[in-house]
Order: C-alpha cells, then structure tokens, then sequence
C-alpha cells in the first residue's frame, strides 16, 4: 500500500479513540473514590463527564468505521466484507502494520482495564446498596420493637408505622 494517508487517518482515529478510554478508565478510578467516600455530588459529576466521553466516543465511531474501511478498500486483493482492524493489519505492509498493531494492542489493554474498573465500581456499588439496606432494615425493625402501653396499662410490643416502613 502506496498512499499512506488512509493508514495516517485510521492511525489517529484509534489514538483518539485511546485517548478516550484513558479518559474513561480515569473517571472510573474517580468513581470509585467517590463511592469510597459516598459522595453522591462527586458521583453525579462524574457520572456526567463519563457521558460526555462516551458521546463523543459514539459520535466518533462512523468516522473510525469510514477510516477502516477506506485502508480496507486500498488494499490489493479482493475485497472482504466488513473488515477487522486484526485482518487489515495482517494484509499491511511493515512498517505500517507494527504501527496499527501498536496501536491495536493499546487499545485492548485500555478496554480490559476500563471493564475491569468499571466490574470493580459495579460491584462496589452493589455493596453500598446492600450495606444500606441493611442499615435501613435494622432501623426499621427497632422502630417496630418498640414498647408501648397496652389498654389494660401493661407493656406491649406494639407496631408503629414510620417513615422507615416506606424503604425498601
């Protein structure tokens, strides 16, 4: 492959797109700090820069897809349905193929480590929601062992209602 442009331009949509997951997995590790510390606002405002990365990501993707396809399609040969970066690498010339597949591998331990934080952050999560729970829980089954008077004066275990009864 002669012109090397198609390659340049698919090249730097996959930096960006590592940019992005970087991005990404910083924001996990700020998720989990704020769920560390059960910061709802720091939660929140991570929560919106983490969408603002992944629309941008999105919005990215025809772009990567038309950058692929353009290498794909310069390429000797026949032409193969929708091309796979790993299989456009393989049909590239050196030292063009080492570059992609540099890139290529970037990307993957970017995404195994985005997913792996972000595994992490999920179940953390689930924990807090289970530990409050059961805070909630506890609260609620105090309130209704609570003593009271019954009608001949004597003490009674009674069963007031209370806002805690609303929480699952």
């Amino acid at each position: 492959m002669n012109d090397q442009t198609p390659v340049r331009d698919l090249a730097a949509r996959l930096a960006d797109l590592h940019a992005a997951l970087e991005q990404l997995t910083q924001l996990a590790m700020d998720k989990l700090a704020a769920l560390s510390r059960a910061d709802a606002p720091a939660l929140q405002e991570v929560a919106g820069r983490e969408e603002e990365v992944l629309r941008a990501v999105l919005r990215s993707e025809p772009r990567r897809k038309a950058a692929l396809a353009r290498v794909a399609q310069a390429l000797p040969g026949p032409a193969s349905p929708p091309a796979r970066l790993k299989d456009i690498i393989a049909r590239l010339p050196e030292p063009q193929a080492s570059s992609l597949r540099a890139r290529s591998t970037a990307l993957q331990a970017s995404a195994a480590e985005l997913q792996r934080k972000n595994r992490l952050a999920g179940r953390v999560a689930r924990n807090l929601q289970s530990h409050i729970r059961g805070v909630f829980a506890d609260v609620a089954a105090a309130a209704q062992e609570s003593q009271v008077y019954g009608p001949q004066g004597q003490h009674e275990t009674g069963r007031p209602r209370c806002w805690v009864d609303a929480v699952g």
